[in-house]
């Protein structure tokens, strides 16, 4: 071999160890096209060389032809692969170029152009005729066009990176035809200079590739070492089966020991497929040395990564794994914090590094770019990219101390839900492209986890969290309870409860309407969180109740947050015109017990006391005696006393309103049940007496002050708008669940037994028997009371009155009884009944 044929053997060997580095990438069409051009080039490479070493001296008139045509089609590819570069469609000037390439490749095979053809000692001599020329000027306007796009790109481009990946394209194409010039320079025509060129071309293009990460070469050195490694094995094992079949079985024939030699060769590939995976793990070993072991942990993480569904856990796996395989620094993982689109580092490795907390906004230039191109910024470009130029300069001063190397956009169904930042190289190297596909092969498999534990999270919270006040629910409370509890009895610590209840809550509903309720529910919450530490649990416990867990305080200082709760509501609600009070109940564990029901029911009982003192007040779990622990609400005989002290209050608001019938509804309620309990009614029926007397002209609410309080005698209008008040108060009282009972005696207790009363014309025992006690009650007290349009009467009078009217207005037998039931109540005060 001559060094005319060693230099296109070169070209050609170049060429073809780009091809190999190309095809192991995902082929989009600037990398098919680039694969054609290095195809094209290397038969361009491999034809000079054929003719060159006259391996077939027959045939140099056609492998001249063929080096004639490659060497026509390279300026028409290359100008393709330019337009597929800068992602240009194909054109009439591609298609236009492929069409005269054919037609001059089968002139040329013809016999056209091409006049002779010899090679003497290794020198190319050949002869053309004109056409040459017209082929020439050709190749140029394609050649000169392409190289026009690449200026045109290289001025253009707003990527450093990419502008100078064009610059060293240029470089190589400038370079390779100033080597194709010397084809024209007679002296060294002849000769295969021009190939140097192509050398020179693959060169540049390679320390592209190599210097700008275009494709992985480490990748293809590795699988190729391994390979070569198995080649010579295989080889080894083919050489020593013909060396022994030729020593020791010299009879048998030459091609049945290479057959022989051959079988055996293929079983041993056959048999050992392990054999390749051992080779390769030890060729990797040699090019990673004690990072191997961190990043095979690093590309077996999405194995582990199925059942993780906590973002703590997901950060322990992660961070160190990638930080020792890609010996960084350190690692960050940032994440979407409150404020939607802001990434904050929430998990830092290794906890050293946790004192500078690196906070991105989401208007910030390197969010908008990872969000964007979803491909790793490599921090030393912060100054060259241009979209970084936005950068306030505390944004820009925060990256730099952060001391990071890398970023990495984490991203689930197309959105940036978070940032791995990887901290410089320890050994002060740069991130190579293999590290790059490491950590986005990490990234990309931790954004699927990342969303479904924040979709877990956020689960757990909705779980967990009230959604009107957003405090803690009822059942973490009890869950949050439980753990205190035992925190407390393993490390001998204490904490307290505190129960809080919104003073007169269902009257200000009915007042003011449920969504005004809820936004008081709302505020209050607001208030508990602004008023107890970080550490402290608050939740709604249920309806107007909230609770408050305490972990290692003591029942003094309870009471001081406790109070500060109190007077917060009160003087913001007040400011707001919303007067709203609350009373609040503190007990302490273990001073008022060890269980979780113990301390419940002492925080409830001071609670109570405080409902039952005034309200608007804190009580602790030591004022309360042992015969005021709080009962729970009866269903029955007795109602509880949350039911009893809506009751109060809602007749204090009816009395409050009328002067003149003030204390009414409280004598009409032991009238009454002094009535119910001589005829035996049920203990369920007298309390259902007892509370509905005391709200039976709570509809009087709704009446003008200036007929409720009008000293002359109503008119007919006027009386219409008081008939109404049996409807209003049902209207009012069918809100309160525990009060649903009351409502047929509230609705007709102005029912007549003849059927002439309202507001239904009830007649005899169809008006409820609650209705037909209220009625005589009621007559009784308001006979017996001042009012403004008649005089009182004595209760001898008041009973004549009701006389006169059984069978008609009242019934006959209940007026007989309540007879005998008010003789005896003045009998006790020392006065007749005549």
């Amino acid at each position: 071999m001559n060094i005319y044929a060693l230099i296109p053997l070169l070209a050609a060997t170049g060429f073809l160890v780009v091809i190999g580095v190309v095809l192991t990438r995902p082929l989009t069409r600037v990398h098919r096209v680039f694969l054609a051009y290095l195809a094209v080039s290397m038969l361009w490479s491999v034809s000079s060389f054929l003719l060159h070493v006259e391996f077939f001296p027959q045939l140099t008139f056609r492998i001249n032809q063929a080096l004639l045509i490659m060497g026509a089609t390279v300026p028409i590819i290359y100008f393709h692969f330019v337009r597929a570069f800068f992602n240009r469609s194909t054109n009439i000037c591609v298609v236009a170029g492929y069409l005269i390439l054919a037609g001059f490749a089968i002139f040329v095979s013809l016999g056209g152009m091409l006049k002779s053809s010899y090679v003497l000692d290794g020198i190319l001599y050949h002869e053309f005729d004109a056409f040459l020329y017209l082929l020439v000027a050709f190749e140029a306007v394609y050649q000169g066009t392409a190289i026009f796009y690449l200026v045109q790109g290289f001025r253009g481009a707003t990527n450093p990176q990419e502008r100078n990946r064009v610059g060293y394209l240029l470089l190589a194409v400038t370079v390779w035809m100033l080597f194709m010039f010397t084809n024209f320079i007679p002296v060294v025509a002849n000769y295969s200079v021009d190939h140097i060129g192509n050398i020179a071309n693959i060169g540049i293009i390679s320390y592209a590739i190599m210097r700008f990460q275009l494709l992985n070469i480490t990748y293809v050195a590795r699988k190729s070492l391994s390979y070569l490694i198995m080649t010579l094995g295989l080889a080894g094992v083919y050489a020593t089966i013909v060396l022994i079949g030729l020593q020791f079985f010299p009879l048998l024939p030459l091609y049945s020991t290479f057959l022989i030699a051959s079988g055996a060769t293929v079983l041993v590939a056959l048999l050992t497929p392990s054999l390749r995976l051992k080779v390769q793990e030890a060729v990797d070993r040699l090019f990673y040395g004690r990072t191997y072991e961190h990043r095979r942990a690093v590309l077996n993480f999405g194995t582990r990564m199925g059942n993780i569904i906590n973002l703590g856990e997901l950060a322990s796996e992660m961070l160190p794994a990638i930080t020792r395989a890609l010996r960084a620094t350190r690692a960050m993982l940032l994440l979407q914090d409150g404020q939607p689109g802001d990434f904050t580092a929430q998990f830092v490795y290794p906890e050293s590094a946790a004192e500078d907390r690196l906070k991105m906004g989401a208007d910030n230039p390197v969010v908008t770019k990872l969000d964007k191109d979803n491909s790793p910024i490599d921090m030393r470009q912060l100054d060259s990219i241009p979209e970084f130029k936005g950068l306030w300069q505390s944004e820009k001063q925060q990256l730099i101390e952060s001391n990071l190397g890398l970023l990495c956009p984490i991203k689930s169904r197309g959105s940036l839900i978070g940032i791995l930042a990887l901290g410089k190289k320890q050994t002060r190297g740069i991130y190579t492209a293999e590290d790059l596909d490491l950590a986005m092969s990490i990234a990309s498999q931790a954004g699927v986890v990342i969303e479904n534990a924040q979709l877990y999270s956020q689960a757990l919270v909705r779980a967990n969290t009230d959604g009107l006040t957003g405090l803690y629910n009822h059942r973490y409370f009890h869950e949050r309870l439980e753990q205190e509890i035992a925190r407390s009895s393993r490390f001998g610590h204490i904490f307290t409860v505190i129960m809080l209840d919104i003073d007169l809550f269902k009257t200000y509903n009915d007042n003011h309407g449920h969504l005004a309720g809820d936004d008081v529910l709302r505020r209050i919450g607001d208030y508990v969180k602004s008023s107890i530490r970080t550490i402290d649990v608050a939740s709604r416990y249920g309806g107007e109740e909230f609770a408050i867990v305490l972990p290692q305080t003591r029942l003094e200082d309870a009471h001081v947050v406790a109070e500060r709760i109190r007077k917060t509501v009160e003087s913001r609600t007040i400011s707001r015109g919303m007067p709203v009070t609350v009373s609040l109940g503190v007990a302490s564990w273990p001073l008022d017990g060890v269980m979780k029901e113990e301390i419940i029911a002492r925080a409830d009982a001071a609670l109570y006391r405080a409902k039952q003192s005034g309200r608007n007040r804190t009580c602790l779990s030591t004022e309360v005696t042992g015969n005021e622990e709080k009962s729970t609400p009866a269903t029955g005989a007795e109602a509880g006393p949350r039911t009893l002290s809506t009751v109060y209050a809602l007749a204090a608001t009816v009395d409050a309103k009328d002067h003149y019938t003030y204390g009414h509804s409280k004598k009409v309620s032991e009238y009454a049940v002094a009535l119910a309990d001589a005829i035996g009614l049920p203990l369920d029926k007298v309390a259902t007496i007892r509370a509905a007397a005391l709200l039976h002209d709570i509809g009087k609410i709704g009446i003008p002050d200036s007929i409720l309080n009008k000293k002359g005698p109503l008119t007919d209008e006027e009386w219409e708008v008081v008939k109404e008040h049996p409807r209003l108060g049902v209207e009012i009282l069918r809100h309160v669940i525990d009060l649903v009972h009351c409502l047929p005696a509230v609705m007709h207790h102005h029912e007549h037994f003849d059927a002439k009363g309202y507001p239904a014309g009830f007649m005899g025992d169809s008006i409820p028997i609650e209705a037909r006690i209220l009625a005589i009650a009621d007559a009784y007290d308001a006979m017996t009371s001042q009012r403004p349009y008649r005089e009182q009467l004595s209760p001898q009078k008041a009973m004549e009155e009701l006389k006169q009217c059984a069978g008609t207005q009242f019934d006959i037998q209940l007026v007989e009884v309540f007879r005998k039931v008010i003789e005896t109540i003045l009998a006790a005060q020392g006065k007749k009944v005549k």
